[in-house]
């Protein structure tokens, strides 16, 4: 069993999964009581599913960018969780997370947290060689610089309220998409299959290793509207299977 935490912002998520099913999933919004109200929700999805605590054998956590606070609530209690039974553990990007559930919608793809004071974490997220990949570096920058780099309709997700929405529509007229409320939402379910995923196929990392991902200014002055000659050094694939 692998066990999903994510706290990165104000919204939480906790769930449940074997390696195919998501057996439980708790996302609320949780403000800043993240660190009051995670372990509680762990034992209702334990106790829910007739689960017992020494079955989970994997433990995934978002590792950010988001709160400062909100991603050591999840990490600490992985890293807790993991020291003291001796599960596996492994961190994801929240922004791989986000984007996620929509690679097969072969939208670029670009999810939004909130970074304080009119800025934002993006990234671009795009299929290649049926392959879903980051195709940027994690930016913070205001709205404006992150639409100075789209040149193509793209899909907009993650923590987007009514006037993000309006100011992308703006500055971006019909190339600014949007998906439905309930699919932009952030689930630890998601989480869950990509840390399963990542375990698969890596060593575990060090606890000691697992930190929260705090995202720097960057230079965003590169261009990402043109086709791509050639995948960036940190482009990453989010181990969705290929089609045939």
């Amino acid at each position: 069993m692998l066990l999903a935490l994510d706290t990165s912002t104000s919204w939480a998520s906790v769930a449940l999964f074997d390696g195919r099913d998501v057996l439980a999933e708790e996302t609320w919004q949780a403000q800043r009581r993240q660190g009051d109200e995670l372990f509680p929700a762990i034992e209702r999805i334990l106790v829910n599913t007739r689960t017992a605590f020494s079955a989970v054998t994997r433990v995934a956590v978002a590792t950010g960018p988001g709160s400062f606070t909100g991603l050591r609530v999840a990490i600490a209690a992985g890293q807790g969780i993991a020291r003291g039974s001796g599960a596996a553990l492994v961190g994801v990007s929240t922004l791989d997370v986000l984007a996620y559930p929509h690679a097969l919608s072969k939208q670029r793809t670009c999810p939004l947290l909130p970074a304080g004071r009119d800025i934002y974490y993006a990234a671009f997220y795009q299929e290649r060689n049926r392959r879903w990949l980051r195709r940027s570096p994690l930016m913070v920058a205001t709205l404006p610089e992150i639409c100075r780099q789209i040149g193509t309709h793209t899909l907009f997700v993650g923590e987007i309220g009514p006037e993000t929405e309006s100011t992308l529509r703006d500055l971006l007229g019909p190339k600014a998409l949007f998906a439905p409320p309930a699919s932009r939402m952030r689930r630890a379910g998601y989480l869950a299959e990509l840390g399963w995923k990542e375990l698969e196929t890596r060593t575990q990392v060090k606890m000691s290793e697992i930190e929260p991902l705090y995202v720097r200014q960057p230079s965003i002055r590169v261009s990402f509207d043109q086709t791509f000659a050639a995948p960036p050094a940190d482009e990453r694939a989010l181990g969705l299977p290929k089609r045939s």
